[in-house]
């Protein structure tokens, strides 16, 4: 039909509202909350859909729709059937109740079936379908007995609904075929969790009530006279709705417990929702007013079926983009649903006689979409699926020649002038701290190859410049008086620690005081507090830490040169000019003594920049794999950047898929800069990494051969690391996702794998998309729990139904040793793997004191936590020849053991010459001496001066 500029406008409207906010749904902080989310946010709407029948005169069908003349001529109104009294009451109701089936699909959403919603449009259609009526046109003109039967067929063909119907099911089937191209997560659907045949039933019944609620909205909207009545009317349906959700929320909140326990609101959280509610409102407001007043003009039909085009062809073109990488392996499914979707919705315009679509006229539609086939198929046609080269050639070449780059790096310095020159010029021209000199002979005895690079130390200690030293001195107080934080005093070239009760935490403690003493009469007077505990707990929001790292550089010592540094730069007008005070703000206590897995997946976000995708939201969609969060770090399917890889901020969903993120905290989490000292931290975390001897491991020499080693990947974890089990942990934690994608896979799982074949008489690599059943086959995987002790629990009984036990295994009899985090911490047999003749193939977000020595392809094998290319990878080292078929196929991919011994005694060598228990003691006087400095009143002016 045609279109004024008003309509048009509307349309734009809708469809740039609806595009909008399915990118932004993805990740977002409403989901968090979802029926305060949804309350708020219809009762912006229905306070917009207000608003706006103030402005009714400028907007579509102002002067109403009856057209008395049509229908005193005899002509067919466009108007639906009369509304009945009970439509209203009962949109409501079907409003909140579909609401609520959303929650609980997204509760359980690894088991969702994807694409479903877009049978909408058919369910719409076929409501038209049994409500047509046929047009009947009153003619004094007699028929015509020898008509056109082509003429009258395509008249037919046009005008009848069979055809309406059959278009709609034809792009809409298209649509749905897209989601097979979406790759899948590994965050599983449990038989035992969960039940999947009820989220799909409700997922269906949520369509279906779609449905209803559109066609009775379009009904009563219809039979409103003007613009400003329906406006009216959608207004008040949406706020009585909005009072039923709130009316819900408020009954889960009184039944429910509180999360979390004796605290004040977390900062951050607030400002940080309202926003998105307020920003997510307007565009929810746009989307209902311009949906309302599009079906006032024609259908409910028509922009549904516009959005659902939309999202298929914007997919689908996006599929055929990634045509030869791990994403699309196929060239041919892509143009065919393409193809689907574009002749489907053609013939769709021509059926519902849509002479123009948004803004575009049918023909340039029709016109533009042979252009998008034809582009396709020919991009699809050049585009090669192949690779010359495998990536992980180029990988392991790329850094080793970066991991004699970083030695070099780390090694400048062979004199004491040269080693202090180096410093300034690292530091911004900061002179090196007391008894830098005492340090560096320290470190030449103990033969350490590492003199110049220590930027954990900096990165870890530069936000406490910002701190006044009072409240450096005031947050070791608040840290005594905590549980399980040890205290090491130095003093007088002496150190002593506090005496904990509990043997392993006195134990670390004793190596630690024996570790500080070689080199104690070197260190100023101070108290260092540890935290006892494997997670860390110094969690501080990114503005703060922004604010005070900023407050510190700003200090004099940098800018003028040591003559010159006479003057404090707590100077009262230095102080008064300084436009960053943040260190003069008091510390609080804001500590939680407990924190669910969702708030603290919150705090985290809040510890994120602004801008990055993690502090954007935490990822709900659990079932899609999350590409772009990879993107960053990946080359393809594997792991490029070891040290990106390690920050969260721009891939959310890893919140979504380990341990840390998915259970509880349970200790003092603390959103103040405490100076705490810890052995291990995410990059979320503000802790200072110390070195510290962890008393369970114990190191033994490693006497047996790579090559006599088993060719078997070997992971195996005890279920007494899973003191708490959530929903959350058992379907994402990574050692639960592990076991499961290695033991448990469904039939309908798929990965996709890099092989091998035979082209042009050379051998080259394809992506083909592959069963995990069948890729696990010949990969000799070995993931098991383990239980020494008897199940009496209900979460050990939960891991054992699931997961089942198997006898402790000896993990270094393997030539493949699987190092995954614990719940807490980093893995415990890292340091020994790395000694021994095993590779270490390592998955873990933690950092200790000397991550930043190991070099991934180098010293470790790295896998990302998604488990996405660990058949890729680790069929490149154990080879697929001879090990039987993968899709209908004997493969022909050798293995590179050599390759795998040189990564596995590169981590020994490495291991025995830069992460010595020597080493550690380099280490920690440097640590110390920065660390003293820092908490110096004079610290301004301190420094080692040749």
């Amino acid at each position: 039909m045609a279109r004024d500029g008003v309509s048009r406008l509307t349309t734009v409207c809708f469809l740039a509202s609806y595009i909008w906010l399915s990118c932004s749904l993805q990740r977002h902080s409403l989901i968090d909350q979802p029926r305060l989310s949804s309350f708020l946010l219809l009762f912006i709407s229905g306070s917009a859909a207000f608003i706006a029948s103030l402005f009714s005169k400028w907007l579509p069908g102002a002067d109403g729709r009856f057209d008395s003349e049509a229908v005193l001529k005899g002509m067919q109104s466009s108007l639906p059937q009369r509304p009945r009294r009970f439509y209203v009451p009962c949109i409501i109701f079907l409003i909140v109740f579909r609401l609520e089936i959303v929650h609980q699909v997204m509760r359980d959403f690894q088991c969702a079936s994807e694409g479903v919603e877009a049978f909408l449009p058919v369910l719409l259609a076929t409501y038209e379908f049994f409500s047509h009526r046929p047009t009947q046109v009153v003619s004094d003109e007699p028929e015509d007995m020898w008509g056109n039967p082509l003429e009258d067929f395509k008249n037919w063909l046009i005008s009848s609904p069979i055809s309406l119907l059959f278009s709609t099911v034809l792009f809409c089937y298209g649509v749905f075929m897209v989601g097979d191209f979406t790759p899948k997560s590994t965050y599983f659907c449990s038989t035992l969790v969960n039940q999947s045949s009820f989220t799909v039933v409700i997922q269906w019944l949520g369509v279906f009530i779609d449905a209803i609620v559109m066609i009775m909205f379009w009904r009563v909207l219809s039979w409103a006279r003007t613009t400003k009545s329906r406006l009216r009317t959608l207004g008040g349906i949406l706020i009585l709705t909005s009072v039923g959700v709130s009316v819900l929320w408020m009954g889960t909140r009184i039944s429910q417990h509180r999360e979390i326990m004796g605290h004040h609101p977390f900062r951050g959280i607030g400002s940080l929702y309202f926003f998105d509610v307020f920003s997510t409102g307007l565009l929810v407001s746009t989307l209902f007013i311009s949906t309302a007043l599009w079906i006032c003009d024609s259908t409910a039909l028509e922009p549904t079926a516009i959005a659902t085009f939309t999202s298929g062809i914007l997919a689908s073109i996006q599929s055929v983009l990634l045509i030869g990488t791990y994403q699309q392996t196929s060239s041919g499914q892509p143009l065919v649903v393409l193809s689907v979707i574009s002749v489907g919705f053609v013939i769709f315009t021509y059926t519902n006689s849509m002479r123009w679509i948004v803004v575009f006229k049918r023909v340039f539609l029709m016109l533009l979409l042979i252009c998008i086939i034809i582009a396709s198929t020919i991009f699809a046609a050049v585009r090669s699926r192949q690779l010359d080269r495998h990536p992980v050639d180029d990988l392991v070449y790329r850094n080793r020649v970066e991991a004699d780059r970083w030695l070099r790096h780390a090694t400048v310095s062979t004199t004491l002038k040269l080693a202090v020159a180096e410093y300034k010029d690292r530091h911004q021209g900061r002179d090196p701290p007391p008894n830098f000199d005492r340090w560096f002979q320290f470190a030449e005895q103990r033969k350490s190859v590492v003199i110049d690079r220590f930027d954990q130390i900096e990165r870890d200690i530069r936000p406490f410049w910002g701190l006044r030293q009072q409240q450096i001195r005031e947050g070791l107080e608040i840290l005594k008086g905590l549980p399980d934080i040890g205290i090491i005093d130095i003093a007088d070239g002496k150190a002593t620690h506090n005496q904990p009760l509990d043997p392993a935490q006195k134990l670390m403690l004793d190596e630690a005081v024996l570790m500080i003493s070689t080199f104690a009469e070197h260190l100023p007077d101070m108290s260092v507090a540890i935290n006892l505990k494997e997670r860390p707990r110094v969690l501080v929001p990114w503005d703060d830490v922004h604010r005070l790292t900023m407050a510190g550089s700003k200090t004099r010592f940098q800018l003028l040169p040591y003559g010159s540094r006479k003057r404090r730069v707590d100077d009262t007008k230095l102080a008064e000019a300084n436009p960053i005070d943040a260190s003069r703000a008091p510390l609080g206590s804001v500590a939680q003594p407990y924190v669910s897995a969702k708030k603290f997946r919150q705090l985290e976000a809040l510890a994120c920049p602004p801008g990055s995708a993690a502090r954007g939201g935490v990822n709900w969609d659990v079932r899609d794999f999350c590409s772009p969060c990879i993107k960053p770090h990946s080359e393809g399917q594997f792991l490029q950047d070891w040290e990106m890889f390690l920050d969260p901020c721009h891939q959310p969903d890893i919140f979504n898929l380990h341990d840390l993120h998915t259970t509880p905290h349970l200790y003092e989490l603390h959103q103040d800069l405490l100076p705490l000292f810890s052995r291990s931290k995410t990059d979320s975390f503000n802790d200072i990494l110390i070195p510290l001897i962890h008393p369970d491991i114990k190191q033994e020499p490693d006497k047996t051969a790579f090559d006599r080693k088993k060719d078997i990947v070997f992971w195996q974890g005890d279920a007494k690391g899973s003191q708490v089990v959530t929903p959350q942990s058992i379907l994402g934690g990574h050692r639960h996702r592990l076991v499961h994608l290695a033991n448990n896979a469904s039939a309908v799982d798929q990965v996709s794998m890099l092989l091998g074949i035979r082209a042009g008489g050379k051998d080259r690599f394809r992506y083909e998309a592959t069963r995990v059943k069948e890729a696990n086959g010949p990969l000799p995987f070995e993931f098991s729990f383990t239980n020494a002790e008897p199940c009496e629990d209900a979460n050990c009984q939960l891991l054992q139904r699931e997961f089942g036990f198997k006898e402790p295994g000896k993990a270094l009899e393997n030539r493949y040793v699987m190092l995954l985090d614990s719940a807490d911490g980093p893995p415990p047999d890292l340091l020994p793997t790395l000694r021994s003749n095993s590779v270490p193939v390592l998955a873990s977000v933690f950092r200790e004191w000397y991550t930043e020595r190991l070099m991934p392809w180098v010293h470790f094998v790295p896998i990302d936590l998604r488990y996405h290319a660990l058949h890729s990878t680790m069929a490149y080292f154990i080879g697929l020849k001879n090990r039987g078929s993968i899709n209908g196929r004997p493969q022909l991919t050798d293995g590179r053991k050599e390759d795998a011994r040189w990564i596995a005694e590169q981590g020994r060598k490495w291991a025995d010459k830069a992460i010595r228990r020597e080493d550690m003691e380099v280490y920690m006087f440097r640590l110390l001496l920065e660390w003293g400095r820092v908490i110096d009143e004079n610290r301004d002016n301190l420094g080692f001066v040749p």
